[in-house]
């Protein structure tokens, strides 16, 4: 999970909040909470004055959203995948980052200290940019996979938490009344019509209590109502924090420290819902019936977990290609591999475009942007559903995928009502079942399209999930049932019936109907179903807009990669290569004539109480004699002399932050222990470090 910290660094910030602790009395007893023992407050926050048996302290509200952004870091040391990003208000974008996704949760705690409420209001810049940064990091990693569909499962679920205290928003060119994201044209973002995702949720901490009279909602002083709306969009919540206790209470309902009873980890709503979110309209063939729409409807997806791993390195063909015979990409991106293999689910959402519609860029074209004529994407997709029910008939064996959708949300009240009504006809009555289609998923723009999925619930009427099935799904079981009504007269398998001329030709006539995305979906699915890929014809998914979608895929995903490793790899790398050179440098001017002091020739004339000292000597005499022949070889943020690494990246070194590089282990066969240090190989010369 991603946690953005967003922390409000205008000049308001630097006002006091203001909280009152009831002292302990030795008399009093425990006051148990929902959250706790009250002492259990942290004691930082307590900077206090004894009066008359109370105990009062007052801090800033920059103070306190600080202590927020510890807490929730702290509380959630033990998910190791998780990963920061500190960002606070500035004029330029390139200063409001703090600390990247690349950077330890040592070095943000490290930022974070260092925060000051010194500035004016620059909350549209710095949502831009913290959106872009974003957005990099899904460009290379391939997250989105433009133009071959989208997969719920390949998400990363990203909290973004603004602490604020929705004072006026005051900027240079005077007092703002609405919020205002300047815009973005770098190529990973314009692909899509909003700046953020549909697996991104905004988390807004408002400094100051709800019945504030001057920064509640509505008030003079008060931007609530400019900062609610863009919270509200990305299915985000809003919390009031007016004292450092409802500050800690906000932290444990967030990211509670102990774990429920029964639970591995604790469970709080940072961790809740997720997902992505999906819009529904109902498809009305009167027009004098508009639509339903339930904006913004949860679509329960376990993540992929994909940005987990390290990026695959960039190959020589900018990271995707395509294979001619196939029309798979044979990429290294990490998103199309996860696709490829089957680890994001068998069937996409559709696109809201005909894949011929992508046509690469002219002669001349517009300063700034890429010369694609695209598609863009809406952030959260809009599912349209009729509420004429289809059959359920999906062929034994055949794979689809299965989501949740929230229980509360319009869509699945009216199916559970519907299923209620059809339950009274009696047990041979049908379930329920809606279709779900994509607007402009087929060559007509504004037209429904054909169906990919259903809307059905679940056995026991308790919930309503969505089956995402292959595109015009019920045309295509019809011609498996006849496959399967071949397989059942002439006593063969599905393999040889497929491979008659009159089944091909209806299946070729239903593949011309299909979008090329789903070359890859159907074929696996067909090859767990028992048909070869042979009777797929060679031209499906090798379209001159599949071509074009593969091209711009490319690109995209190039120009991000090498972005990634500019602003990523680059910068923190350097830092750290600095902070090693130092360390070398200090090596090499240590002063031999008081290290050799400790020196001795018989290990038994050093007594208890030096035996440190003449240690670190020894040390430090073997280390310089070691490089003042040669010069240390840097390797991964750290200082390995040459003599002591085993291989070109593997070494019993000591990182600058003071984490030890793990080892590759050699085979057993040819390792040898010597009495300090690490098993060595035979065939390198033996070095004991002592110390």
């Amino acid at each position: 999970m991603i946690f953005v910290f967003l922390i409000d660094t205008s000049v308001s910030m630097g006002q006091g909040l203001s909280s009152t602790v009831p002292s302990k009395n030795k008399d009093e007893q425990p006051n148990e909470s929902l959250f706790g023992d009250k002492e259990r407050l942290n004691r930082r926050w307590q900077r206090k004055a004894v009066q008359g048996g109370t105990r009062t302290h007052t801090s800033t509200r920059i103070e306190c959203a600080k202590s927020i952004v510890e807490q929730i870091v702290t509380h959630r040391h033990s998910y190791e995948h998780d990963r920061y990003m500190l960002v606070t208000y500035s004029a330029t974008g390139r200063g409001c980052i703090r600390s990247t996704l690349r950077d330890s949760k040592q070095t943000m705690l490290a930022e974070l200290r260092r925060v000051e409420a010194t500035d004016r209001f620059y909350g549209g810049v710095a949502l831009t940019t913290l959106f872009d940064q974003l957005a990099l990091t899904r460009a290379a990693y391939d997250m989105d996979t433009y133009g071959y569909g989208r997969y719920p499962t390949l998400n990363e679920q990203t909290r973004i938490v603004w602490l604020t205290d929705g004072a006026s928003m005051v900027t240079s060119s005077g007092v703002q009344n609405k919020l205002n994201l300047p815009v973005n044209n770098t190529p990973w973002v314009e692909a899509y019509v909003e700046p953020f995702r549909w697996d991104q949720r905004m988390v807004m901490v408002l400094l100051h209590e709800q019945g504030d009279a001057e920064l509640c909602n509505g008030k003079k002083n008060s931007s609530e109502s400019a900062l609610l709306p863009m919270c509200m969009v990305m299915g985000g919540s809003v919390h009031h924090v007016g004292s450092m206790h409802q500050a800690q209470r906000f932290v444990e309902g967030f990211a509670p420290s102990r774990a429920m009873l029964g639970q591995g980890r604790p469970q709080g709503s940072a961790m809740a819902n997720s997902g992505v979110l999906v819009n529904f309209e109902r498809i009305d063939d009167n027009p004098a019936h508009p639509g339903n729409s339930d904006l913004r409807v949860l679509l329960h997806a376990t993540p992929c977990n994909v940005m987990n791993g390290p990026l695959p390195p960039l190959g020589a063909d900018n990271g995707l290609g395509v294979n001619n015979n196939s029309g798979r990409p044979a990429g290294n991106s990490a998103g199309m591999s996860a696709m490829i293999n089957g680890h994001v689910g068998y069937f996409p959402i559709p696109e809201a475009f005909w894949p011929e519609t992508i046509t690469p860029p002219q002669s001349q074209r517009t300063p700034g942007s890429s010369g694609w004529q695209i598609q863009r994407r809406s952030t959260h997709p809009t599912l349209g559903y009729s509420q004429t029910s289809t059959e359920w008939a999906v062929p034994a064996q055949f794979p689809f995928d299965k989501y949740q959708i929230d229980t509360n949300s319009s869509v699945a009240q009216k199916l559970l009502a519907a299923a209620q009504v059809q339950e009274t006809q009696g047990r041979g009555a049908k379930p329920v079942c809606w279709p779900v289609f994509v607007n402009g998923s087929y060559t007509t723009p504004k037209n429904s399209g054909f169906p990919f999925g259903i809307l059905r619930p679940n056995t026991a009427r308790t919930a309503v999930n969505l089956f995402v099935l292959p595109y015009n799904f019920t045309a295509l079981w019809k011609i498996l049932g006849k496959l399967d009504a071949q397989v059942a007269t002439q006593s063969t398998t599905r393999s040889a019936a497929a491979m008659q001329p009159s089944w091909r030709r209806e299946f070729e006539e239903y593949l011309q109907h299909t979008p090329g995305y789903y070359a890859i979906p159907l074929k696996r699915a067909f090859n767990l179903y028992g048909i070869p890929h042979s009777v797929f014809p060679k031209t499906f998914g090798q379209s001159t807009g599949m071509r074009n979608i593969t091209q711009y895929a490319v690109r995209t995903h190039s120009i991000a990669r090498k972005e990634w490793d500019r602003v990523h790899a680059g910068a923190e790398p350097a830092t750290r290569a600095d902070t090693a050179a130092g360390l070398q440098q200090a090596l090499l001017q240590f002063d031999p004539v008081s290290d050799v002091s400790h020196l001795v020739t018989n290990a038994f004339d050093v007594d208890r109480a030096h035996c440190l000292a003449t240690l670190s000597a020894m040390r430090r005499v073997f280390v310089r004699e070691l490089m003042s022949g040669q010069s240390a070889r840097f390797s991964a943020n750290a200082i390995i002399p040459p003599l002591l690494s085993t291989s070109a990246d593997d070494a019993n070194a000591m990182d600058v932050d003071g984490t030890r590089t793990p080892l590759s282990t050699p085979p057993l066969g040819s390792m040898e222990y010597s009495m300090f240090g690490y098993p060595q190989d035979k065939d390198l010369p033996q070095h004991t470090l002592l110390g």
